[in-house]
């Protein structure tokens, strides 16, 4: 009898565990962001399998199906998607994603994924096996960042390079960059990132978006406009021009003041941005922090997956009696439970 509830017991768990590893009953794939320690490291592909579920085990790694890797001290177009092709390759044999998965990246992964959702067709890959019907974007770093053009000036001992720019890199990586401890960061540069696989697909791109502070804010100002201290928004919102801006559209503020603001206008192919959080810094977004309050700027729509925040709109005593739309209890989770909940309806 007590062996009979055993196993009852542990079916229940995988259940619940199978269960959670779905939104809207899709399979999620993960694919992480730059990884600071590979540039020194050069970890072979275990490691960077073990640092790939680290990277996410705040709170995306138990509701995922699959978490991809890749090798930060590599190059986008050479062995970095070689890497996620094999990866890609094993997805589309065990038919993991034949009833359509949803992609959640962060950061670099934003760029890492369009590079290879462009290739698939050159890959061979049968996409009846292979369906990807959204993909979420989390502080995307698709549009590069100013603070890879800083990092390789650094390195390779060009331009006019200053003692407080230096800091702010040393702060960032943990260590001073050379020429052999580069890698991604080439991609990264604004100018490079914005020239790589730029043709239009069909695969939805939901952007999230932070204003928020970490390193002590000493990385802010080496980039365009505002930024979630590691990427600036013109990359994060998705911008088809990386001019320096404050919000990811003209008409809402990263702090929900529904009122004209520095926006893009225009933004890349099928690229929508959905929640800014005027608080929440580049690794908060895919972790269970609370980071204040999020405001929408794309919502009550279907772009793959039915985007439908409730929303409260009202005159705050801050807003100079301009009317604030914000998420409600919005500040009561992260960005990331915000978007799951949500979304997984």
């Amino acid at each position: 009898m007590k062996t009979k509830i055993i196993m009852v017991v542990l079916m229940s768990l995988l259940f619940s565990v199978s269960a959670v590893a779905k939104l809207n009953g899709k399979n999620v794939v993960l694919v992480h962001g730059f990884q600071q320690d590979d540039l020194k490291n050069r970890p072979n592909s275990s490691a960077q399998q073990s640092n790939a579920n680290n990277y996410w085990s705040a709170y995306w790694g138990n509701r995922a199906e699959r978490t991809l890797y890749w090798p930060s001290h590599e190059r986008v177009t050479g062995k970095i998607k070689d890497t996620i092709r094999d990866q890609i390759k094993s997805l589309e044999s065990s038919r993991t994603c034949s009833n359509g998965c949803v992609f959640v990246t962060h950061s670099t992964g934003d760029l890492v994924l369009r590079d290879a959702l462009t290739r698939l067709g050159q890959w061979g890959v049968n996409q009846n096996n292979f369906k990807v019907i959204a993909v979420l974007d989390f502080a995307g770093a698709g549009g590069g960042t100013e603070l890879a053009d800083v990092a390789v000036n650094i390195a390779q001992g060009s331009g006019v390079v200053n003692a407080v720019q230096k800091a702010a890199i040393r702060t960032f990586l943990g260590f001073d960059p050379t020429p052999s401890t580069v890698g991604v960061l080439n991609d990264l540069r604004p100018a490079n990132a914005r020239n790589i696989s730029r043709n239009n697909n069909p695969v939805p791109r939901l952007r999230f978006v932070g204003e928020g502070t970490e390193f002590l804010g000493v990385t802010k100002p080496f980039m365009k406009g505002k930024s979630d201290s590691v990427v600036p928004m013109h990359s994060a919102c998705g911008a088809s021009s990386s001019s320096a801006y404050d919000s990811c559209s003209r008409s809402v503020r990263v702090n929900g003041q529904l009122r004209s603001t520095n926006g893009p206008s225009s933004l890349f192919f099928n690229h929508y941005a959905v929640l800014m959080g005027e608080s929440t810094a580049h690794s908060e977004a895919i972790s269970n922090a609370r980071s204040g309050d999020f405001t929408t700027v794309t919502n009550n729509t279907t772009k793959g997956v039915k985007v439908d925040f409730s929303t409260k709109t009202e005159r705050k005593w801050w807003s100079w009696f301009y009317k604030v739309r914000l998420v409600r209890n919005g500040s009561s989770k992260s960005m990331s439970a915000n978007v799951y909940d949500t979304l997984n309806n």
